[in-house]
């Protein structure tokens, strides 16, 4: 499903945030979320070597140029982590859900949804994505410029048809960016989930504590299902066929206890959703379940 995306799409995500709103969203990074992290204030502590994803404003030049390295300046501030979406690509995220809602719109709305509640409590956030360009991070900041750009990068993305790397390269990238604590939501379906391994998921956990939205396929077994891969209807025999829609059930449900078992004893948390209205509480239930085991 195509999107036109302009700016009328931003009043579609806040439409789709207030509606669907049922619980408090104010709190989605209080308590463990929020503590004394290095950020801009009138109390100055310290001066170390820049790194990838530093705010620039924060170099000090003259320091730099003493010392012949690039510095910034650390103050301390009371603030939330920074926020990094990771979002899956190709021809997969194009299908349907079992409700028959588009996989492409629902990413894109889980990811504009969660940046715009995110960012109206001041969290900045970054997307990082893979189309037929190599995946790369963009800058950590808010606002509706932003947000937009970012809507737009990730359709063009999803668009592209075969993404230039696969998902575990795109994740694993970001993985190795950055090293300090941030908060990262990843966007994918149940074949990104299985790509995943305790390798990557030791990278991941390492600085971040990291959700998951998964968004669920259709079956292949149900009727009128098309087949992305084949680029063709599937045999109508196939759903009606019982013993086949059970054994379709049955390696799915052994799917999703294999990345349960290998993300939750991680202490990552994921939720499947089929629809957009599901969104927001999908958000609010993934934040809340870490609260509940600190």
């Amino acid at each position: 499903m195509s999107l036109d995306l302009n700016y009328d799409y931003l009043d579609r995500v806040r439409r789709v945030a207030a509606l669907y709103t049922k619980r408090k969203t104010s709190d989605l990074l209080e308590g463990d979320y929020s503590s004394m992290q290095h950020g801009r204030s009138l109390d100055f502590d310290d001066l170390r070597e820049y790194r990838y994803g530093d705010d620039v404003n924060y170099i000090d030049w003259k320091s730099s140029s003493r010392v012949g390295k690039t510095l910034i300046r650390r103050y301390f501030a009371d603030r939330k982590h920074d926020v990094l979406f990771i979002g899956d690509t190709g021809k997969k995220m194009t299908g349907d859900t079992p409700a028959g809602e588009s996989k492409e719109q629902i990413a894109l709305m889980a990811f504009g949804v969660a940046a715009y509640l995110l960012g109206k409590q001041g969290v900045n956030y970054a997307l990082s994505c893979c189309g037929s360009e190599s995946s790369r991070v963009s800058s950590f900041t808010s606002g509706p410029m932003h947000l937009e750009e970012l809507l737009t990068e990730y359709h063009q993305a999803l668009e592209c048809g075969v993404p230039k790397q696969s998902f575990y390269d795109t994740v694993s990238s970001a993985a190795g960016l950055f090293e300090r604590h941030m908060v990262m939501i990843i966007i994918t379906d149940a074949e990104g989930l299985a790509e995943m391994d305790e390798t990557l998921v030791r990278r991941l956990i390492y600085y971040n504590d990291v959700y998951v939205f998964k968004i669920e396929d259709a079956l292949l077994t149900a009727d009128g299902a098309f087949d992305l891969e084949d680029d063709r209807f599937v045999d109508p025999f196939l759903a009606i066929c019982r013993d086949l829609r059970q054994e379709e059930l049955k390696i799915r449900e052994d799917l999703e206890r294999t990345a349960d078992h290998l993300l939750t004893r991680n202490r990552i948390f994921f939720k499947s959703i089929s629809k957009e209205e599901e969104i927001v509480d999908t958000l609010i239930d993934l934040f809340g379940r870490r609260k509940e085991v600190q």
